[in-house]
């Protein structure tokens, strides 16, 4: 048996490159201690082959040891070795001491195959625009790789052409199942859960300070489109939780215990949500939404999904923001809405005691504490003073710094003081239209509080007490709003124009993929060949998926075909040679190149070697590099006859 062929120094830089390129969009994913573990091994080989005669490599006692690094250190930052994360940890760390062991054309082959697999893995993570391109280039690198190995002497032009060429040819077969492909509605699997994959956002519980630190990220809570003209940002309350229980710190949400009756009014506004992942059950909808199929509208006018949002959801939802809701509530539960610890911020409550005093009328009430506000020199801002116990009373009579929760929650337990029943209501405010796709970008910065009072006759009415005091946050957003001193996500702060452009730009695009490419589910896949007057059973699609593979496969076999060149006298002659040797028992495998074939059939008749070697150099550098003479060509043919004629 012939010992396997080596890959030469030039190919395991190659196939450095392809890992390298590979592991780089993953290991930003992964924790630190992970990161390094794959990283050393990569350094190592990039050591090794720094200099023209590289160190051997690391006997298999160090690999193995390093292997069971790679596999306790998964387990211990993970608690498993299974499961989405910790799996493609665990793989990310072996690919790189595969990477250290692969010396012949055989280990380059599994540590490529070993790339393909983790690239495919970066979508068990996002399946996003720039995951989809970074698998694209890794894949176009380690096809590179991947043929630079099987022949040496291919330069860097046709080896990229091959790859590219390739990956052409399979595109279209890859549309044709993403479109074909029959879809359902659930997974076809379920991984294990490994908790790294939660996205924070909006909570159930509030207190001051927990919506300013949400506001300090820039990612994007949810996109929405509009059939009509885009609302104010006035009109932009996107509601979530409603929390009516105060336990003189902390504000939480009741259980929902019965469904509220459907929101009716005249002013309908239709649009579309695609919500990002946040591990809860509110859809932040316009108010007053109704339900749609598989969502429930709760006792507080909340709209809940059908189960928590782990993925990224896009819905069609219709609001009435001029509808009555809460008119058919229960003595007992507006009393709910009345309720206040005993003994706590005593200041606000006598202040509420005195408004209630003042106003007989409830709608009085609420408007002098308003105008209170709006006349207390109170400040919005990020980084206000620590609050004590009594966060109320310091807020509204001594600090008078905060952001939207203390102003939500002071105006509050002072409407409550005053006998009006009020709840806070969490959800994001505002929001910047995208120029380039017409898209209301709502992002995590948005997060926003208010309250709401019930009044006879209109029932729970919407009332914003940082609207009050802070105007300019309702109409220009957080960055009109606050100091410029103030810490703010540079993804909302951007002054400059071209990098405003930019964001804009991106996250179009984004919005896009999310809606045409990951949006294509089950119910598009059925409206899709609805509209073209097919039905999308699956077995249609099975037939049509067969009929238009094996179409795409006979058209690039015919396209081959004709693109068939007349032999070049350096081909036939090859062809000649191999076909002697043939008769002699020596014939080339499937995927064994020129120069491999040459250099096996040397170790079997090692008087040919220096012959075949030199014929096959000869044969590569004129079949797939630059264009030569014809001299060299014709030059070859002679040589091989000439060979041939002495030998057999």
């Amino acid at each position: 048996m012939h010992k396997a062929a080596p890959v030469d120094r030039s190919g395991q830089l190659w196939i450095l490159a392809s890992v390298v390129l590979t592991l780089l969009p993953l290991l930003p994913r992964l924790t630190l201690e992970v990161g390094v573990i794959a990283s050393l091994p990569l350094l190592w080989q990039g050591w090794r082959l720094r200099n023209a005669s590289p160190t051997p490599t690391p006997n298999r006692l160090v690999l193995l040891l390093m292997a069971v690094v790679a596999v306790a250190a998964t387990v211990a930052r993970y608690g498993t070795a299974f499961g989405r994360t910790p799996g493609l940890a665990l793989l990310a760390m072996l690919l790189g001491l595969k990477l250290l062991e692969t010396r012949t054309r055989r280990d380059a082959h599994i540590t490529i195959q070993l790339c393909f697999f983790v690239q495919l893995g970066y979508f068990l993570i996002e399946q996003s625009v720039v995951t989809a391109l970074s698998a694209f280039a890794a894949c176009i690198l380690a096809l590179t790789a991947l043929l630079r190995v099987e022949q040496p002497d291919l330069s860097l032009k046709p080896a990229l052409s091959g790859s590219a060429r390739m990956v052409g040819i399979a595109l279209p077969l890859a549309a044709l199942l993403f479109v074909l492909f029959p879809r359902i509605d659930s997974p076809l699997w379920s991984m294990p859960s490994d908790g790294a994959s939660a996205t924070t956002g909006m909570s159930d519980r509030m207190r001051p300070g927990t919506i300013a630190d949400l506001s300090l990220s820039g990612e994007i809570a949810f996109r929405v489109e509009f059939s009509g003209p885009i609302p104010p940002p006035a009109e932009r309350y996107f509601r979530g939780p409603v929390m009516s229980h105060f336990d003189g710190m902390e504000w939480q949400s009741r259980p929902a215990i019965r469904a509220a009756s459907l929101p009716h009014g005249s002013r309908r506004i239709d649009y579309v949500i695609t919500l990002e992942p946040n591990q809860n059950r509110w859809l932040f909808a316009l108010e007053h939404a109704t339900p749609r199929d598989g969502q429930t509208l709760d006792a507080a006018n909340v709209l809940l999904a059908s189960a928590a949002v782990r993925t990224r959801v896009r819905t069609a939802l219709t609001s009435f923001t001029d509808a009555r809701i809460g008119l058919d509530i229960s003595p007992t539960h507006l009393a709910t809405n009345l309720e206040l610890p005993a003994g706590s911020n005593p200041r606000v409550a006598a202040f509420g005691a005195r408004l209630r005093q003042d106003n007989p009328a409830p709608a009085d009430r609420v408007a002098a504490a308003l105008n209170f506000l709006r006349k207390g020199d109170f400040v919005y801002t990020l980084s206000p003073p620590r609050l004590g116990r009594n966060a109320a009373d310091d807020f509204l009579f001594e600090t008078r710094q905060g952001f939207c929760e203390h102003f939500a929650n002071a105006f509050t337990v002072l409407m409550r003081s005053a006998g009006v029943p009020a709840r806070v209501v969490a959800g994001y405010q505002g929001g910047e239209v995208n120029p380039i796709d017409g898209t209301l970008v709502v992002r995590q910065s948005d997060a926003h509080a208010w309250s709401e009072v019930w009044l006879a006759e209109r029932g729970w009415v919407r009332v914003d007490p940082t609207a009050a005091a802070a105007p300019r946050r309702i109409d220009g957003g957080l960055t009109a709003s606050l100091p410029a001193s103030d810490p703010i996500p540079g993804l909302v702060r951007i002054e400059s124009q071209w990098l405003r452009t930019l964001r804009n730009r991106a996250e179009a695009m984004s919005h896009a993929w999310n809606t045409w490419i990951l949006g294509y589910n089950a119910q598009r896949q059925r409206d899709l060949f609805a509209g073209l007057g097919f039905d999308a059973d699956w077995r249609n699609l099975t037939i049509g998926l067969v009929a238009s593979g094996a179409l795409w496969q006979a058209a690039v076999w015919v396209g081959m075909f004709r693109s068939r060149r007349r032999q070049t006298p350096a081909e036939r002659a090859w062809q000649l040679l191999l076909r002697k040797l043939g008769q002699h028992g020596i014939e080339p495998a499937i995927s064994e190149g020129p120069i491999a074939f040459a250099a096996r059939a040397g170790t079997i008749h090692p008087e040919w070697h220096e012959a075949l070697a030199d014929f096959a150099a000869r044969y590569a550098r004129l079949t797939y590099g630059p264009t030569a003479p014809a001299a060299e060509a014709e030059a070859l043919r002679l040589d091989i006859n000439a060979w041939l004629t002495r030998t057999f």
